[in-house]
Parts: structure tokens; C-alpha cells; sequence
């Protein structure tokens, strides 16, 4: 009986996916054979595994790629367009100011992009620094605001300017951008993105609403996975997937909450928020 319970005790092994385990053959007998044949199943399955690994591996390049050179488009063009105006025309300075403080803020985006892109590559992070959640907030607000106007939609931001908490800035102000300019998209025919924030027991509560057509029931459990379009235009389904996992790295939370005709609503929780004196009052 020894060979046999050695057989089951194997194939519990692969039943946990231990595709490395064999069986010892010790004759030439019909057990002998099914031990051979089982050796030479696991070794088919760990050759499938590894190539599925390594297809699947290429695929994600490709589609991390494609998703890279989706979020360099915006400040790109921002850049562009504002060294097109500021060689073509004759502009007032203030105008010239207004432009160049874009082609500034376009150009640290690329740099916080390829840095983050570094880091991951090298599994690295950055440390949480003390910021004022308006502030960050604002900052995705006002590298959306051309592409709101065009689009009839206006951003409403309803936060206090004494919330601070300790944020990965530039993450944070990706996942306002992602979570903002998904609603601007939602809503083609113009409408209103409010954010929202109110302090609840040492975190911070934050809505992203939207006047849009909501998100639809059956793809609500999917919303927050790799890779998943829900009908959108533009990207490849990262951002949403990306913003939760810096929501979650930041101790938080994030989930959506809609009914159909009624708009969406993005809602995060971070941890450790607290008010702070305001800005420019002396203690």
C-alpha cells in the first residue's frame, strides 16, 4: 500500500498547485508506470506554468507600455501646445507667465512619471510626507481644468484647507487625476465633479461625485481590476486598479458607490488626518 498512499499524498500536493513534487519510482510493475506517468504530468504542468508566466509577462509589458505612454500624452500635449502659443504669437505677460507656469507643471509631471516607473522597477517607494489634502486635490483639479472646460464640465472642490495627513504626493495627486478625469469622461455632455472631504475619527472621508450616467451594476465587482476599459474611450483599465492600490499602500480604501442615472460616487478613506492651524495664522 506504501506506493499508493505515496501517489495520494502527491497528488494532495498538486491539488495546493506544488507542481515540483515527484514520485519515487521503485519498479517497473503498473505502479511503477503510473508513478513514471504522474513524474512526467507535474513536468508537463510546470512547463505549461512557466510559459504561461512568461506570455503572461509579455502582455503586461505591452500593456504597461501602452498605459506609460497614455498618462505622458496629457502633459505632452500641455507642453506643446504651450511652446506653439508662446512662439506663433505676440502675448501679453501675464499670458506668457500662465503658459510657461504650464510647461513647468506638464514637464515635473513627465519627471514624477518616469521617476514612479524607476521605482517600481526597482521596487522602491516613496516616503509619506505631511500634506494638505486641498492642496493635492487642487493640483489634479487644475492639470484637468482645460480638458473639463471643453467638455462643459465644471470641478467643484468642497475640502478644508486644514486637513493634513502624511501622503505620497505625487501618487496621490495621480489617483485625484485618474478618479477626476474618469468622471469628466463619464459625462460628454458636460455636468459637475464635486470632491468632497470630511474628517471621521482620525481619517478623512473623500467623495468624487459626478451628474453622469453612473456605473452599471455588472461590471461594478470589476470595476477596480487590471486592465478592465468599462466602455471608456481612452487608456487601457490601469487607472483605476493603480489609484486603489495607492489608496490601500496609504493604509486606506476605495470603492464606488452608483445607481444608474443618478452619476457615480468614488469614495476613499485615509487613515491618520488631522486638522492643523491654517495657513498664515500665527499659533
Amino acid at each position: 500500500m506504501e506506493p499508493v498512499e505515496q501517489l495520494d499524498r502527491a497528488a494532495a500536493e498538486v491539488a495546493r498547485q506544488n507542481y515540483a513534487i515527484e514520485v519515487e519510482v521503485r519498479s517497473e510493475d503498473e505502479m511503477g508506470r503510473l508513478a513514471r506517468t504522474f513524474n512526467t504530468m507535474c513536468a508537463s504542468i510546470r512547463q505549461a506554468r512557466e510559459e504561461l508566466i512568461r506570455q503572461e509577462r509579455i502582455s503586461t509589458i505591452g500593456r504597461l507600455s501602452g498605459s506609460i505612454v497614455h498618462d505622458l500624452r496629457n502633459p505632452l500635449a500641455a507642453i506643446y501646445g504651450g511652446a506653439e502659443m508662446l512662439v506663433d504669437a505676440d502675448l501679453p505677460p501675464a499670458h506668457v507667465k500662465r503658459l510657461a507656469g504650464n510647461i513647468y507643471r506638464a514637464s515635473r509631471r513627465i519627471q514624477e512619471l518616469l521617476q514612479d516607473l524607476l521605482n517600481v522597477s526597482r521596487g522602491k517607494s516613496g516616503a509619506p510626507e505631511p500634506c494638505r489634502l486641498r492642496e493635492v486635490a487642487a493640483a489634479a483639479c487644475e492639470s484637468l481644468a482645460a480638458t473639463a472646460e471643453a467638455q462643459g464640465a465644471t470641478l467643484a472642490l468642497d475640502i478644508s484647507p486644514e486637513i493634513e495627513l502624511p501622503l505620497e504626493r505625487s501618487r496621490m495627486e495621480r489617483a485625484f487625476v485618474n478618479l477626476i478625469g474618469n468622471a469628466i469622461e463619464a459625462m460628454p455632455g458636460g455636468g459637475e465633479v464635486r470632491i468632497s472631504a470630511v474628517l471621521d475619527a482620525g481619517s478623512v472621508l473623500v467623495h468624487v461625485d459626478d451628474t453622469g450616467p453612473g456605473v452599471a451594476p455588472e461590471i461594478r465587482s470589476k470595476l477596480f481590476q487590471p486592465f478592465v476599459t468599462a466602455g471608456k474611450r481612452n487608456g487601457l483599465g490601469l487607472g483605476l486598479a493603480l489609484t486603489r492600490q495607492t489608496v490601500l499602500e496609504h493604509g486606506g480604501d476605495l470603492w464606488v458607490g452608483s445607481a444608474p442615472g443618478r452619476g457615480a460616487r468614488f469614495s476613499l478613506r485615509l487613515p491618520a488626518a488631522h486638522v492643523v492651524q491654517p495657513q498664515g495664522i500665527a499659533v
